[in-house]
């Protein structure tokens, strides 16, 4: 969306977040490939790899969904989807579930290791080995695949 100088992007305040945006996640096929009915987000599409440092999205004020499908290696529908959660909806869950969840505004501002520049990339902190499961559960209930972005299951 933003052609200017990545080098220049300022990380922006949580409060700068508005309700009506949006989060992208690309969900890799790995995490819904076993199921055969894709309709339900699954609990575990919010898993996080060790070497990350939150549960990784695409903030919709810098970023459409075909963009974040288009950033992934290989970027079709037969490895990746796209689900989109309300950050209106996110903070909900957040204070009714009294989870100490932040967000983060965290550009992706060099490419490297197949990461692509990337100005809409926030991390979601705070899922632990003691919530996860609960985060995990409650955040998929919020959640839903972008209208024509759901995975194709090969028969």
């Amino acid at each position: 969306m933003c052609q200017d100088n990545p080098l220049n992007w300022p990380k922006e305040e949580p409060e700068d977040y508005k309700d009506k945006h949006l989060f992208y996640r690309a969900i890799k096929d790995n995490l819904w490939m076993k199921f055969r009915d894709l309709d339900k987000i699954e609990p575990n599409f919010f898993m996080i790899k060790e070497s990350e440092k939150g549960l990784s999205v695409d903030w919709s004020k810098y970023s459409e969904p075909r963009e974040t499908l288009n950033r992934m290696i290989p970027p079709d529908l037969n490895t990746y989807g796209i689900a989109k959660i309300n950050v209106g909806d996110f903070r909900t869950c957040v204070r009714i579930n009294n989870f100490n969840l932040t967000i983060e505004h965290y550009p992706i501002k060099t490419s490297i290791n197949n990461l692509k520049l990337n100005r809409s990339h926030t991390l979601i902190h705070g899922i632990n080995k003691e919530n996860k499961a609960k985060v995990r559960k409650k955040i998929s209930k919020i959640t839903c695949w972008v209208e024509g972005l759901k995975p194709i299951i090969k028969p």
